[in-house]
């Protein structure tokens, strides 16, 4: 059976992902040892599926689909910039999220409710609302990347908003230039 690797994620529009692009060019300056994320490939996680049967595609949109039914629109900011598991040694450089969180974490709890009822695993407690910019590869040049990253956080005060209207269920297909992703399912978040 054919296996495909997917996720659930937010996409965001365009305009936002050059500002994301804009903060990830400063940081570049710095000689870090960072894969960066393309800026057509920016978005949330909702939740990681892993490598998946393509005959499970169906129930699993039906699935989540049920499950997000009615749950409304919300908006998200996003502000600050940080690392994990810290600023010692820092291994991913990330986007916070503020605005209506709450609302994010119910659509994530919603997903991963549904996705457990599929024999998926459950991330547990372990959501953290963020958008990551890049991975650190190893520590070369990380005080300074993490030297500069505080200065553009604290020049930058919110980067931008998204109104979160929809889910999309995307694969991503690894190259040896980076992943590719494609939507295959987009569910709109309209309330009832």
């Amino acid at each position: 059976m054919q296996q495909k690797r997917l996720f659930w994620a937010i996409n965001l529009p365009d305009e936002l992902k050059r500002k994301f692009f804009g903060i990830q060019s400063w940081l570049r300056e710095v000689p870090a040892d960072v894969k960066w994320v393309e800026q057509h490939n920016l978005h949330l996680t909702v939740k990681f599926l892993g490598e998946v049967e393509a005959g499970l595609i169906d129930d699993i949109t039906r699935a989540v689909e049920e499950s997000v039914a009615g749950s409304g629109e919300f908006i998200l900011e996003f502000a600050d910039i940080g690392f994990f598991p810290g600023p010692q040694r820092p291994r991913v450089i990330w986007v916070g999220v503020r605005g209506e969180v709450q609302k994010f974490r119910l659509l994530h709890d919603r997903v991963e409710e549904s996705m457990a009822r599929l024999g998926f695993a459950s991330e547990g407690a372990r959501f953290s609302s963020h958008l990551t910019l890049g991975r650190l590869r190893s520590p070369r040049g990380a005080r300074e990347l993490v030297s500069k990253a505080r200065a553009i956080a604290g020049e930058s005060g919110v980067i931008g908003r998204v109104r979160v209207a929809a889910v999309d269920l995307v694969e991503s297909r690894l190259t040896r230039t980076g992943p590719l992703y494609s939507v295959l399912a987009t569910l709109k978040l309209l309330k009832v």
